[in-house]
């Protein structure tokens, strides 16, 4: 009997590895839980990449011309180059820094509407109902009314224009098998649920802007929600990081590896060391 309770009280104390949850784990995990094991059981770290420099630099470009009230597109131009180039150490002679500039000035120009900026970067951490672990979220900006989260991207996909689309000078309808992204949609509703304000995704390109908000899709908190609950009962039944490796197949198929230098051959480090 004594054995049993044991056993018992094993199973239920949670491998300590992770101290909190968040939508980026969270979505991590769905898509690519290899990918989740390296970066949370393992702390590998990702280096920044040109898209992930030109999105820092776009938003804080934009964050930085809105406070101090900047409408000069040549100043916003030279600060997020000076950002992409300094601050992000980014190469002036990548294509990104030339399109952070343009994003940044359509982020100005689309942010504007939704009045004064309340918060930028506001984070939230807390415990949620039926998780054990707290959960972690920080904005993009938030307003009175919305808080919206910006998403740089090299293109805003659409369809291509009708010609009836031609003749009254529109562009193509937005293809939304891209536009809202699933993840984004797993993000903005967790979001919404925990800063209680309708949420918005605001995507740019250098040369196009698509805004979107909830509408009527359903399901996408659930699953986040879901995804943690997973995660949790996962380091519950794993008594080493290595239970949890082994309980995945390495694959790399996801699109995340690509955009990962050195992730793949340290992934295949730590699997076949979790084999052997």
């Amino acid at each position: 009997v004594l054995l049993n309770i044991n056993n018992h009280r094993k199973e239920t104390i949670m491998l300590k590895v992770i101290e909190h949850h968040s939508a980026s784990a969270g979505n991590t995990f769905i898509d690519c839980p290899q990918m989740w094991i390296i970066d949370k059981l393992y702390g590998f770290e990702t280096e920044e990449n040109a898209r992930m420099k030109m999105g820092h630099t776009a938003e804080y470009t934009a964050y930085d011309a809105l406070t101090n009230q900047i409408t000069d597109e040549e100043t916003i131009t030279e600060s997020a180059k000076h950002q992409y180039v300094m601050k992000h150490h980014g190469n002036e002679a990548d294509d990104e820094c030339g399109w952070s500039a343009e994003i940044a000035k359509t982020f100005v120009k689309e942010l504007k509407q939704y009045g004064e900026i309340i918060s930028y970067q506001k984070e939230w951490k807390d415990n949620y109902p039926g998780l054990e672990i707290p959960i972690i979220a920080k904005l993009d900006f938030e307003f009175k009314d919305y808080i919206v989260d910006t998403k740089a991207t090299a293109k805003v996909w659409r369809y291509a224009p009708t010609a009836a689309d031609r003749k009254a000078g529109r562009r193509g309808k937005i293809n939304h098998n891209y536009h809202p992204k699933p993840d984004h949609l797993r993000q903005q509703f967790l979001y919404r649920e925990l800063f209680k304000k309708d949420a918005l995704l605001l995507y740019a390109s250098a040369w196009d802007t698509h805004t979107a908000d909830l509408g009527d899709h359903v399901g996408h908190l659930d699953t986040i929600i879901q995804a943690f609950k997973t995660i949790e009962h996962i380091l519950t039944i794993a008594k080493t990081k290595e239970d949890v490796v082994r309980m995945y197949p390495l694959t790399f198929d996801n699109w995340r590896w690509r955009y990962s230098p050195g992730a793949e051959s340290f992934a295949r480090n730590i699997w076949n060391k979790a084999w052997k």
